[in-house]
């Protein structure tokens, strides 16, 4: 808690030791080289001891626990993180909320796992990547996960992917930095034309802001021209001012099929500009805290600092409780 406000983290990496022996070079990306520069995060990340001494320091009363990027590990990985993250959350109840790890090109055992996960073990909610290899998140390979989360009414978390051929790849480090956002933005887009229209009910949850959405939703907004839109002819394909797509209709109907959505502040270090505009451009009921430990807030210090600016912005107090934890209790209330 940080001056009188609940603390909930909703990018929180944890991966229990037990699945270490499953981690290694797999079709989409060798998760080995992460041990090499990012070998701090990696100690950190195995020791439930660092992060509940993280917690206390940032004042993080609850952490949702996942690490969706690295599921193309495969079957045996998801399943030694879920009994980890249900052993996890058994020592630690509360301080610990745990999703369920899944690789979507393992066919059906996923929906075994899911029912596992859920019924059995005690957790809720799907960890997936924006994007699998050549599979993109609107792929038919993932009907079965959205129609799972459906009927247990339980959200998907979508962080972005880790791989490196990415667009840009290794050059001035581009895969890290910007192609990440853009992969998790054009998986926002994929799932709201290509995934909602057959699964409007559907919860989600996307890291990063979506990839920088505070500012791209008005380029979405100002193209959103879904089919059957009773638009001008002369207007049909072109980009309109934001006055017109609500003299249309076009923003409302934006609105309406983005209500499941909700966006964590990870991946900008903290930056207020960025969460101050996120108030205002996503909305309140749409926008929760995230730390990305132990990757970038990893020390309590900055996150606390993070948590005490949003405390002091010039948003109502309830707002300000929506983003700090009551948004993400929302989504994952059972």
């Amino acid at each position: 808690m940080v001056n009188g406000y609940s603390i909930t983290d909703m990018q929180h990496h944890y991966i229990p030791i037990e699945a270490l022996k499953f981690l290694g070079k797999t079709p989409e990306h060798d998760f080995t080289t992460g041990l090499k520069r990012y070998r701090r995060a990696y100690d950190m990340m195995v020791n439930v001891d660092a992060h509940l001494e993280y917690m206390d320091q940032a004042g993080v009363d609850v952490s949702i626990v996942s690490t969706g990027a690295f599921s193309p590990n495969g079957h045996e990985f998801c399943r030694a993180c879920n009994d980890g993250y249900a052993e996890l959350i058994k020592q630690y109840p509360d301080r610990f909320k745990g999703t369920v790890l899944i690789y979507p090109l393992d066919g059906a055992k996923n929906l075994n796992e899911i029912k596992r996960g859920v019924e059995e073990l005690g957790l809720w909610g799907l960890a997936l990547a924006t994007s699998y290899g050549t599979n993109t998140i609107d792929s038919s390979i993932m009907d079965p996960l959205w129609e799972a989360a459906v009927t247990y009414g339980m959200p998907v978390y979508i962080h972005p992917t880790v791989r490196i051929n990415l667009w840009g790849g290794e050059r001035y480090d581009l895969y890290t930095t910007m192609a990440r956002e853009y992969d998790i933005s054009k998986a926002f887009v994929e799932i709201l034309y290509g995934v909602l229209p057959r699964f409007p009910e559907l919860k989600v949850v996307m890291a990063h802001f979506g990839g920088g959405l505070p500012s791209l939703k008005g380029r979405l907004l100002a193209w959103h021209q879904p089919e059957g839109a009773h638009i001008p002819e002369d207007d049909r394909r072109h980009g309109l001012s934001i006055r017109q797509t609500k003299e249309l209709g076009l923003f409302d109907d934006f609105e309406a099929k983005t209500k499941n959505f909700l966006f964590d502040s990870a991946g900008y270090g903290g930056w207020m500009p960025v969460i101050k505009a996120s108030f205002d451009a996503l909305g309140p009921d749409h926008i929760c805290f995230g730390s990305d430990f132990p990757y970038e807030l990893n020390k309590g210090q900055y996150a606390k600092g993070v948590i005490e600016d949003v405390c002091s912005l010039d948003v109502p107090q309830e707002d300000k409780r929506k983003f700090l934890a009551g948004n993400v209790k929302r989504f994952f209330s059972r």
